[in-house]
């Protein structure tokens, strides 16, 4: 018996969800690099801009991320159900893994939001900008596992993968000590 078919709409509302999430995300988390500066100004223009941040952020995290990444779990779980046989694939228990990942990650820029909208967050700008690049490697990772999900041995693709979370690190780190690339004496 011939596997069902997934419907294209089906797909096309998960793939959309999904850039939704990321674009949501790679959103908040360059407004929390703006809101920590923010933290650094004089009155009265500090607090006109870290309400304004903590607004923005809210919206970006209830109304677009958090909708965004329940919707792309529900239509996952509606695929699955239309394809049960996917379940044993090693691929999908790979997802699986990396899509914990990826509520983890979420979880803790929701609560990053909450130490910033209560001025407890004790991270640096560089800190910030360094986690907003996790937004970036999640999304890189997940195109790799896509396109090479049956094109290569899963221990070389984790470890490629490594390699390249190895750079990103170094080339931020480089950014570190360039004034042009991170200004602010809390950097």
């Amino acid at each position: 018996m011939p596997p069902t078919e997934i419907p294209a709409p089906l797909k096309a509302l998960h793939l959309f969800a999904l850039i939704v999430y990321f674009a949501g995300t790679f959103h908040i988390v360059r407004l929390f690099v703006a809101h920590r500066q923010a933290m650094t100004r004089w009155e009265p223009d500090r607090k006109v801009l870290l309400e304004q941040f903590s607004g923005m952020e809210r919206r970006a995290l209830f109304f677009v991320i958090w909708p965004a990444l329940l919707s792309f779990a529900v239509l996952g779980g509606w695929i699955l159900a239309i394809r049960p046989a996917m379940l044993k694939l090693p691929f999908t228990q790979v997802l699986f893994g990396y899509m914990a990942l990826l509520v983890a990650y979420h979880i803790s820029v929701h609560r990053i939001h909450d130490l910033l909208r209560r001025g407890a967050l004790k991270w640096s700008n560089f800190q910030l900008t360094l986690w907003s690049q996790g937004a970036t490697l999640f999304l890189f990772v997940l195109v790799v596992l896509l396109i090479f999900r049956d094109k290569m041995g899963w221990v070389w693709g984790s470890l490629g993968l490594l390699v390249v979370g190895a750079v990103v690190m170094v080339v931020m780190s480089s950014l570190r000590g360039n004034p042009k690339t991170n200004p602010g004496p809390d950097a």
